[in-house]
């Protein structure tokens, strides 16, 4: 009795790897956001165009996206947690320096270190992660890291307003700069706190060549399990705001309300999804229920025949659906990985979801041109289905 409360109880040096790693995370996710509010700011006071901003925000997305699976392979061969604090050294550093920036030039620079620094959370996080919590508490361990970063996008546009306000933008840049700083150095002091998990139990022989990991059935399903994710999420997130006003009439402030809804609702399924991530061996049932439910709810919000409350309530479910399904998919990598190279898995893995934001706001934006809004939830909802449809592919082919 006893040993089986010490198994389900978490251990210290657990709650302390997942608080280090989750704050870093939120941190990563509130610099991805922290300049968007500020770029009105930004742009002509560094004397560009709006086309100068997109290219700086399209280097950032491009290095991370080259970066993060060769980062991948450093962690799987010095371990995760110097790669973690290089990364959020890296990340915070730039962050600050735009604060100090006079030109276009040196934007686009800061924002490609800064893309270096973002592109070691995924490999890095999961692989210690993975090799710091125990298998029965994966599950929540995943959904506790992933409920930090969307904190991160969450409070970017709240605190970045907040801190312009207060000391004017470059100051407040430098701020959240020097808090990501004094974390990384926190956490180079206190390397005994992440003990092992900032290791990887890996022999040589069991690491993944680059063949390996780009001709593997499981992993290549993952990899367009996340670009379908993304495309999915774009829509809504990128261009749901102007649909609702099209079709429905909606102000933008009461389109804005929609969002919010599906985004917090979203946050607040991740932690339950994690529970039952852990208590359940189908987790492609939760991946492609989550996914089919969400692409239902999704076309019936853009037919517009919805009152406004039923609209609210209808896109918190599919908010819901997507955030409640994390933990598994997680959890679903972690297995294909098959305990090799978890952190190389993860960074390609996730690299599909870059891959979908970078492809999917092209089509929106084409459609939205050329065609009516409706077409955008149509849109969602067949890159959801394409996400829902790589599931059962993966547990076949990984058994």
């Amino acid at each position: 009795m006893a040993s089986a409360a010490g198994a389900a109880a978490w251990e210290r040096r657990e709650i302390q790897v997942i608080g280090l790693v989750g704050t870093a995370h939120f941190l990563s996710h509130l610099y991805m956001l922290a300049l968007v509010p500020l770029y009105p700011l930004i742009q002509p006071e560094i004397g560009t165009s709006w086309t100068g901003i997109g290219a700086a925000i399209t280097v950032f997305a491009a290095v991370t996206g080259v970066l993060q699976t060769p980062v991948g392979f450093v962690v799987d061969r010095v371990g995760g947690r110097i790669v973690l604090i290089a990364g959020l050294f890296v990340f915070s550093a730039a962050v600050g320096l735009i604060g100090f920036i006079e030109s276009l030039w040196q934007l686009i620079a800061l924002m490609a270190l800064a893309g270096v620094g973002n592109s070691v959370f995924h490999p890095a996080d999961y692989s210690i992660i993975s090799v710091a919590i125990d298998e029965k508490r994966l599950g929540r361990a995943f959904s506790i890291h992933a409920l930090g970063g969307q904190a991160g996008f969450v409070a970017a546009p709240v605190l970045m307003v907040v801190l312009q306000a207060g000391f004017g933008w470059r100051t407040g840049l430098f701020i959240i700069g020097i808090a990501g700083v004094v974390l990384s150095l926190f956490m180079a002091l206190a390397g005994r706190v992440i003990g092992h998990g900032g290791e990887t139990k890996k022999k040589d022989e069991d690491a993944l060549s680059w063949r390996e990991l780009v001709t593997s059935r499981p992993l290549l399903l993952m990899f367009v399990f996340y670009v379908g994710a993304a495309g999915a999420s774009t829509g809504i997130i990128q261009f749901s705001v102007k649909a609702f006003n099209d079709i429905y009439g909606l102000p933008v402030a009461a389109a804005a309300v929609v969002l919010t809804v599906y985004q917090a609702m979203g946050m607040l399924l991740v932690l339950p999804g994690g529970m039952l991530a852990d208590r359940t061996g189908r987790h492609e049932l939760i991946m492609a229920g989550g996914f089919v439910l969400a692409s239902v709810l999704v076309i019936v919000a853009g037919m517009g025949f919805v009152p406004f409350w039923l609209l609210i309530g209808v896109m918190g479910v599919a908010g819901a659906a997507r955030g409640f399904v994390n933990a598994s998919r997680d959890v679903s990598v972690r297995h294909a990985a098959e305990g090799k190279s978890v952190g190389t898995v993860f960074a390609f893995v996730s690299t599909g979801f870059l891959v979908g934001q970078a492809i999917s706001p092209p089509i929106y934006g084409l459609l939205l041109d050329f065609g009516s809004s409706e077409i955008v939830f149509w849109v969602s909802a067949a890159f959801s289905l394409i996400a829902a449809a790589t599931v059962y592919p993966v547990r076949t082919a990984k058994n």
